[in-house]
């Protein structure tokens, strides 16, 4: 999976977001607030072709400490919510 092109990540002072462009401004109106992790995930998309089991274990590298069900419960959530406004293309 991938960060969909008609996605755009943008900085502010405030954090990142996620806006739609294009054609995806027809289907999603709005903006996604990224918190840290979830603008980690949007990075690694946008940039690698990833499956849902390379963020588990890019995840489970980067934070050894953290339980790896609460990481694998939060990871999918978001991933869901991303492909629900199609924010990810296969």
């Amino acid at each position: 999976m991938k960060l969909n092109e008609n996605f755009l990540i943008h900085s502010s002072d405030n954090g990142e977001i996620l806006i739609p462009v294009g054609e995806e401004t027809k289907k999603f109106h709005g903006v996604v607030k990224l918190n840290n992790t979830g603008s980690e995930i949007v990075h690694l998309l946008e940039n690698n072709d990833m499956s849902l089991e390379d963020l588990f274990e890019h995840f489970y590298k980067s934070c050894p400490n953290d339980d790896k069900e609460v990481i694998k419960q939060g990871v999918s959530e978001f991933i869901k919510k991303l492909y629900e406004i199609n924010a990810i293309v296969e």
